[in-house]
């Protein structure tokens, strides 16, 4: 990823996360995210859930994920957006994954309320395309 890539992710508020069910379909989820470490970080707050979320089955299932940022404006030559193709994980490390709470916390204040206890995911970035309008 370039740097241009990389400061268009980091400004970014929110993004789609695309990920493959076991039947091959795709689940598609607004996201709020952090980049770090060469890597995208997303977590699950505590909201109530009825069962394990799709997001993260699909993901134990097939790690191949598409995460999407963009910028949408009524003045068409303002359009762009960043496609990254990748791998995710369910974070298994205890330290990588505070740290990317923390960030998270750090991010979106709103998340002090809701307390990142569950799970984190991380998507490595494999592939990127960034699309800006001809200007």
């Amino acid at each position: 990823m370039n740097r241009r890539e990389e400061e268009y992710l980091r400004l970014k508020e929110r993004g789609f996360l695309a990920t493959l069910g076991k039947d091959g379909n795709p689940t598609v989820v607004p996201i709020c995210f952090v980049y770090w470490n060469g890597a995208i970080y997303t977590a699950v707050d505590e909201k109530p859930k009825s069962r394990k979320l799709a997001r993260l089955r699909n993901i134990e299932g097939d790690g191949r994920v598409a995460f999407i940022v963009d910028n949408y404006s009524q003045n068409w030559k303002k359009l762009s957006y960043l496609l990254v193709h990748g791998r995710a994980r369910i974070v298994g490390d205890l330290k990588e994954a505070e740290t990317a709470r923390g960030l998270l916390v750090e991010k979106y204040p709103q998340y002090r309320r809701l307390k990142l206890k569950e799970p984190v995911i991380a998507v490595s970035i494999e592939r990127t395309k960034l699309w800006e309008f001809d200007r």
